[in-house]
């Protein structure tokens, strides 16, 4: 009965501590989906679904055509996610992107980059924060 007791007790010690690493764990998995769910649009030039993948507060002050506007020049070709980190509401992925540049001396070149992104979990849902957006305080707050 005493080993019993103690086996129950471990495992319950060993569940406790297990339990903030598969939450976390779940997190990164269901940000790493949306990254890929967001670049793919990005990839595929679907402006409309890319935009509502961008932080509210950023809609708000940003209409679809100017948004549009920043990708004339740029064709994604692929993005692969290296690494995300979660710190609570906030998060960043770290991408390997291949791109080309419209632009008559580089236009047939294939050029990749390293970036990293911020992301907010706002209502239970991830939002990409624009590099050149300035987040304030409130608009993490759904």
């Amino acid at each position: 009965m005493r080993a019993a007791t103690g086996f129950l007790v471990i495992l319950s010690f060993l569940t406790q501590c297990a339990g903030p690493q598969v939450v976390r764990e779940e997190e990164k998995a269901k940000l790493r989906d949306r990254v890929n769910e967001y670049w793919q649009y990005r990839i595929k030039g679907d402006v409309e679904r890319a935009y509502q993948c961008e932080i509210p507060a950023f809609r708000e002050k940003v209409l679809i055509l100017q948004y549009a506007n920043r990708f004339k020049l740029v064709k994604y070709l692929d993005a692969e996610v290296q690494e995300i980190e979660v710190k609570g509401r906030e998060a960043s992925s770290k991408l390997k992107l291949t791109y080309v540049i419209f632009l008559q001396a580089i236009s047939d070149k294939k050029l990749s980059k390293l970036e990293e992104e911020k992301w907010v979990k706002i209502e239970g849902a991830w939002y990409h924060v624009p590099e050149d957006f300035e987040m304030k305080k409130d608009d993490s707050k759904g």
